[in-house]
């Protein structure tokens, strides 16, 4: 009843932090997250975000890659992670000339793996992550032949999520594993037009326009991973990674409002009529295919008792989506086909160390560069980042208690676009997560 009861705990504080977390989001302000279901964020597990964000070939015995489900099979202990990110990014407009940067507490994951038949290597991981959000507010000013001047405000919400089971397997030196899951989210956009004499500043009789549209959608996904080890030596690996996620088709739901509407005297707005009012319009949105591909070369040390501990991990990776098949309501986006090439590895002195705690902690870094999916103004976003991170041991294993833990953090440098496109934006993101690890559900041999 304890160990459950624990388990309970941890799960608990984990969703409250995200969905505290998730709340923390007004200030947020991106035009790039008009198009598709939004602006994608960092998917991957804080450690990877550490190496630039590689997955593929990664496989770790205490921390969940859930980017390839074909890790999974490499889990040796319960372990529970959660991960937050502190998003700063500056968005620079050429044309008009303009600065925003906005600070953000976001939720990153949540997760739970078991190594649910060690003999057999299978590995069983469920949680929860976002993959996409939507917050944008853009003011647009027109003068009007014949009327006056107008303001258009564009404002936008939402976000995209994932809940996902997976397993992961072990044959010799072959890992395989799958994830499903539900996809969910919901996109709300408006267009609100103000008509307005600019000598007196003050409104003239015409009504305001609001187009209000609420889409909500969700279906069942899959995805699949594989790695391969060759052994070049029994403490030096070659390890090959690839996984994938299929196109998806997610059921949607709109409800359309085109109202005109004036503002009351304590500024709240007040229908005058409603021109147009659809509920529940079913639709489908189609998703492309994401493909990803790496290999690693691992060196390994092997302690007193015949186990192997990480030294050092060097790899690449290459990713792409096919965005230009991506469909809305049957309608296309500004979107093109992307693709990110990363190179990052990790290294920890000496894992073995009794008297030094800096020796045991996991160093990363990495370097990634790519093009982006969006192509609003009809030229390509280049992607460019750097990152650093580290995994910091709460406490040393010891045999007696059979209980550790590591934070691992990851921080991000990034530049989105270039001198071609008229906007531009800079990031800067710490992430941290903790991975809760415990050999649990063993037989008592004594009570």
């Amino acid at each position: 009843m304890l160990l459950v009861s624990t388990i309970k705990t941890k799960i608990r504080i984990g969703i409250l932090l995200l969905l505290g977390s998730a709340t923390v989001s007004a200030q947020e302000n991106s035009p790039f997250s008009r198009y598709g279901l939004g602006d994608l964020v960092p998917t991957q597990h804080v450690i990877n975000r550490g190496m630039a964000g590689i997955s593929s070939p990664y496989i770790d015995a205490q921390s969940i890659n859930f980017s390839n489900p074909a890790s999974y099979s490499g889990l040796k202990v319960v372990t529970f992670d959660v991960g937050v990110t502190i998003d700063n990014r500056t968005l620079k407009s050429a044309n008009p000339t303009g600065k925003f940067s906005s600070v953000n507490f976001l939720p990153s994951y949540i997760a739970m793996g078991l190594p649910i038949n060690k003999k057999q290597n299978i590995g069983l991981v469920f949680g929860l992550k976002p993959v996409s959000r939507i917050n944008y507010s853009i003011q647009e000013f027109k003068r009007l032949p014949g009327i006056d001047s107008s303001v258009a405000l564009y404002e936008g919400n939402g976000g995209f999520n994932q809940l996902f089971i997976g397993l992961g397997k072990r044959w010799g030196k072959l890992n395989l594993g799958i994830n499903t899951g539900y996809s969910f989210g919901r996109k709300e956009t408006s267009t609100k037009i103000f008509i307005f004499n600019t000598d007196t500043s003050s409104f003239i009789p015409f009504s305001n326009s609001n187009t209000g549209t609420i889409t909500t959608y969700g279906q069942f996904f899959l995805n699949g991973g594989l790695q391969y080890d060759a052994v070049i030596n029994p403490n030096i690996t070659l390890r090959f990674g690839a996984s994938a996620t299929l196109k998806q088709s997610l059921k949607a739901k709109q409800d359309l409002l085109r109202e005109t509407f004036q503002f009351d005297a304590s500024g709240n707005a007040l229908r005058l009529d409603s021109v147009f009012q659809v509920t529940e319009k079913a639709g489908t949105i189609k998703l492309p295919a994401t493909y990803t591909a790496g290999v690693a070369l691992q060196k390994t040390l092997t302690d007193r008792l015949g186990n192997k501990v990480d030294k050092a991990t060097l790899a690449i990776e290459y990713e792409s989506a096919q965005w230009s098949k991506y469909s809305f309501y049957g309608q296309p986006d500004k979107l093109i086909n992307s693709w990110k090439f990363r190179v990052g590895g990790q290294f920890v002195p000496n894992p073995l160390s009794i008297n030094s705690y800096w020796n045991r902690v996991t160093y990363r870094a990495g370097v990634n560069f790519g093009k982006d999916h969006i192509n609003a103004d009809g030229k390509e976003l280049s992607l460019l980042g750097v990152t650093i991170g580290a995994g910091l041991p709460v406490r040393k294993w010891r045999s007696f208690d059979n209980q550790f833990t590591v934070i691992n953090t990851a921080i991000e440098f990034g530049k989105r676009g270039n001198s071609n496109n008229n906007i531009t934006e800079n990031y800067f993101r710490i992430a941290f997560g903790v991975s809760l690890s415990d050999i649990w559900f063993i037989k008592r041999k004594y009570d």
